[in-house]
């Protein structure tokens, strides 16, 4: 499973990534509940958002939705503490994001490798590195 985080999304609405090619055909895609309050902020923040919430609605239909239970919410408490002991912070979204990334066993696809690559054991990739965004 790969979970694309809010960046890549909002390249896809924008034009400016297209997801040919660059996951497997039986590979499962995946947002989170917290980029989907992301993106949905985003939506109604805009010049448009009646358009913009209708073309997030149709790209969030292509994704499985995974939501921050209580799991990823005491894997994030702990990526918390394991951070600020040393001394590294990081947005709390962020981390929630990564604590549903990790309970999942999946692969975060986001452009933010420097905060997210705080987290040792999280996986990234990054699809928009060779593009224009």
């Amino acid at each position: 499973m790969k979970i694309l985080d809010s960046d890549h999304c909002i390249a896809i609405l924008r034009g400016k990534l297209d997801l040919g090619g660059k996951a497997q055909a039986d590979e499962e895609l995946a947002v989170t509940s917290i980029s989907v309050g992301e993106l949905t902020h985003g939506a109604h923040r805009s010049s448009r958002p009646e358009e913009n919430l209708t073309r997030l609605d149709i790209l969030l239909a292509m994704f499985t939705i995974l939501s921050f239970d209580e799991t990823s919410a005491r894997r994030f408490g702990m990526l918390k503490a394991e951070l600020e002991h040393a001394g590294i912070r990081l947005d709390d979204m962020d981390l929630q994001i990564a604590g549903i990334a990790l309970d999942n066993k999946a692969i975060l696809v986001t452009h933010n490798q420097k905060h997210f690559g705080r987290i040792k054991e999280l996986e990234l990739e990054d699809w928009l590195l060779n593009t224009e965004h």
